[in-house]
């Protein structure tokens, strides 16, 4: 045998070496510099481990939470393991028998590990609790829920609304009155809004957009749900139906292909290249490239971080004229206890903690709003969001909505993603739209867009529907399956 050979042989004897005879790290292992405080209940404790998704001061709110309950009580300790990919993770981890105590999701993973049984329910717990299903939000609740049940509860809330740039609009005064705008409060509908966006751009001696009032696909993150704002729905719970190509939806996107068609696609991609990322001073509404923006609870965190003296107001988002509102995006991150976790009781009590006094804590710190139908008042009191009665009214209104709860939703959200990009892409014939305005405009583009998006979202519809119907299918099928014999009817 050649020397090398014995060389790599010699190593793989090394790290089996290693692998049989050193311990792998455990939750329990004591660490003087980070557990010094608990060092007297360290070893009668009982160790559990809480994965969690946030970065950044998100973290470390979460870690405050944490701390806080592990200083409350000398019987627990919960570990914050901060990891990426938190779901996928999870769920390989739950496959494999081995899942956290506790985990954090986003909401579009009820649904899928409802479906796959991932997920211990929580109601039958909550029962002996404060925790009534009647303090919450209803659609916040409504996130972690399937079929009647609880399966993940609500930490961090998000609602979404306008933010404008007041010292744009004051720049603009005359010519806003001029309009029969007021440059003294927000627009109220999307007609008011297209309006003050066009007084708002500014454009460079080559036509190119300098500053624009408002662009829909800034920051481009809820492309899914601008029919809503003009009353429309994505799935219809009498007929079981998913409905992206209902009235509503498609006369939002020509809504969107009017802003492509205007103001041009290819000089707005050119402009948005120039944005910096979201979390930085060059971020487009932070740096004044952008008027008016529909951003969510989280924003003024970064707004005041990166540009403290910038001059912007936040108003409910507008609604298409005889659209009922305040209307919102409602979405949240879900804190859930994984079925096989080996200690649920302890984890509900973690749970429990986290619903109580954790949620004053964390929210406060991520500058959110609570889950919870009536907040407390000394919740309010010093909350470093200024803004934070805006977010909790359009929280709070019966015209809000989450998305649709489906098992598919994913995969529903990245066809719609798919058709709002081809609609936005879709090349008319050269000049048909030249020397148009006004209604018009409004009307060639509908007579040359409209049968395009509606081809498109009807092909959404089929597909997800199919999708839903196969997975439906697949479920009777495991249904009729006969359970698994036991060991004891196999011996007989």
């Amino acid at each position: 045998m050649r020397s090398v050979h014995l060389g790599v042989l010699a190593a793989l004897v090394v790290v089996a070496g290693v692998a049989t005879f050193e311990r792998p790290a455990q939750l329990a292992d004591f660490d003087p510099s980070r557990h010094a405080a608990f060092a007297s209940t360290w070893n009668q404790r009982l160790h559990l481990a809480y994965w969690e998704k946030w970065g950044s001061f998100e973290r470390d709110a979460c870690q405050a939470m944490v701390d806080a309950f592990n200083e409350s009580q000398s019987e627990v300790f919960v570990h914050y393991v901060n990891t990426s990919e938190v779901d996928r993770k999870a769920m390989l981890a739950i496959i494999g028998r081995d899942p956290p105590d506790v985990v954090g999701l986003w909401a579009r993973n009820v649904q899928p590990f409802v479906a796959a049984g991932a997920l211990l329910p929580l109601d039958d717990l909550m029962r002996d609790t404060t925790l009534d299903p009647a303090r919450y939000t209803p659609q916040y609740l409504a996130i972690g829920s399937h079929a009647g049940r609880v399966y993940a509860l609500p930490t961090t809330p998000a609602s979404v609304a306008l933010f404008y740039n007041k010292d744009h609009f004051a720049a603009k005064a005359g010519a806003l009155r001029a309009a029969g705008l007021d440059p003294e409060r927000p627009p109220a509908t999307l007609e008011e809004l297209d309006r003050y966006a066009a007084v708002l751009n500014e454009f460079n001696p080559d036509g190119s957009p300098r500053l624009m009032g408002f662009l829909p696909t800034e920051p481009g993150w809820w492309n899914a749900f601008w029919g809503y704002y003009f009353g429309g729905t994505l799935y219809d719970a009498t007929t079981d139906q998913v409905t992206p190509d209902a009235p509503a939806n498609l006369d939002a996107m020509l809504w969107i292909k009017g802003y492509a068609e205007r103001y041009g696609r290819d000089r707005l991609l050119q402009f948005r290249s120039g944005f910096g990322t979201f979390d930085s001073p060059n971020n487009a509404f932070i740096e004044g490239k952008v008027s008016m923006e529909m951003q969510g609870v989280w924003f003024p965190n970064f707004i005041r971080r990166h540009r403290p003296n910038l001059n912007f107001g936040v108003a409910p988002f507008p609604t298409a004229r005889g659209v009922p509102g305040p209307l919102s995006f409602l979405d949240a991150d879900v804190i859930a206890i994984p079925r096989g976790c080996r200690h649920p009781e302890a984890a509900w009590r973690f749970v429990l903690f986290a619903q109580q006094r954790g949620l004053e804590i964390l929210c406060r710190m991520q500058g959110k709003h609570l889950p919870l139908r009536s907040p407390p008042e000394l919740f309010r009191q010093g909350h470093p969001n200024l803004e934070l009665p805006i977010f909790e009214a359009v929280a709070a209104s019966p015209y809000s909505f989450i998305q649709p709860e489906l098992t598919v939703w994913q995969e529903y959200q990245d066809e719609l993603t798919r058709a709002f990009d081809h609609v936005w892409n879709y090349a008319l014939p050269e000049g048909a739209l030249t020397g148009l305005s006004g209604p018009a405009f409004d009307a060639r583009l509908r007579e040359l867009c409209l049968p395009e998006i509606t081809q498109t979202y009807a092909a959404v519809h089929e597909n997800i529907q199919r999708k839903r119907e196969t997975e439906a299918a697949r479920n009777r099928v495991r249904a009729q399956r006969p359970a698994p014999a036991t060991a004891d009817a196999s011996r007989n």
